[in-house]
């Protein structure tokens, strides 16, 4: 699995590399068709993903590949790699210093995730972990928070629903930044207590919180759907679910 590591870092590494290249002449409207998961595809979202399809070609990895834009792609293998190319495209079409790149590995579900790699591709920080072997950001081992940090990440759409609003009356500092792959890390590495997505109206994808998953898990903490069951997706990037992250099962007393 260690070799896993290697790879998808040097695929990392290549994914902000063709961003670079191709973002300053590139505008918010230019976008390029419709993605298998239902959404828009921008031109952006779609140089990351041909970057990581052609880097899993070259290296040979034994995994087939599963992306917002592309969908399924059938490799004739057991693992698959469950990736967001572009985490956060809003930010980085508008300035925002807050997008990744999100790759995990796993089998049929979350279950079975193996590893899972996010990449800052504004900063170039990088978010790891391995089944086992724990969470690390740039190579450091961390862990989420063991007393209470007082910030509530979440994406709340209505006040009016009962799980939004005693979300948004926990006391301590809100935060929405528009990525949730690295917004599931920043629990990871202790700097947030929870990351909701969750209520009336608010769910996310697969793709945006398979590696989020395994490096929160890792790192001590908890994934799981707005009922409290650990949060365990499959393969369809059409399918949406509610997810939160948190340090621990207390955080979510109260709440769920």
């Amino acid at each position: 699995m260690t070799d896993f590591f290697k790879s998808l870092d040097a695929i990392g590494q290549d994914v902000m590399e063709a961003f670079a290249r191709n973002s300053s002449n590139n505008s918010p409207s230019h976008l390029v068709g419709m993605g298998a998961d239902g959404t828009a595809t921008h031109y952006l979202d779609k140089i990351c993903e041909d970057t990581i399809i052609q880097d899993v070609s070259e290296m040979d990895m034994p995994v087939n590949i599963v992306s917002e834009e592309a969908g399924i792609i059938n490799r004739g293998y057991d693992k698959n790699l469950v990736i967001d190319p572009l985490d956060g495209t809003f930010n980085a079409l508008h300035g925002i210093p807050f997008y990744s790149v999100s790759m995990a590995i796993m089998g049929e579900d979350f279950s079975s995730l193996a590893a899972g790699y996010i990449k800052d591709l504004y900063g170039g920080d990088v978010y790891h972990a391995l089944r086992g072997r724990g969470a690390f950001f740039n190579g450091k081992k961390v862990s989420v928070a063991k007393d209470r940090v007082g910030c509530w990440i979440s994406k709340t759409e209505k006040w009016q629903d009962p799980l939004n609003r005693r979300i948004m009356n926990l006391k301590g500092k809100h935060r929405r930044f528009g990525c949730a792959s690295l917004e599931m890390c920043l629990v990871a590495r202790g700097s947030a207590d929870m990351m909701a997505y969750a209520g009336e109206g608010v769910f996310i994808r697969n793709i945006d919180v398979a590696a989020g998953t395994i490096i929160v898990r890792e790192a001590g903490g908890i994934v799981v759907d707005q009922k409290g069951v650990d949060l365990n997706l499959g393969l369809d990037v059409t399918a949406r679910s509610h997810a939160i992250a948190a340090s621990d099962r207390q955080v979510l007393e109260g709440i769920i």
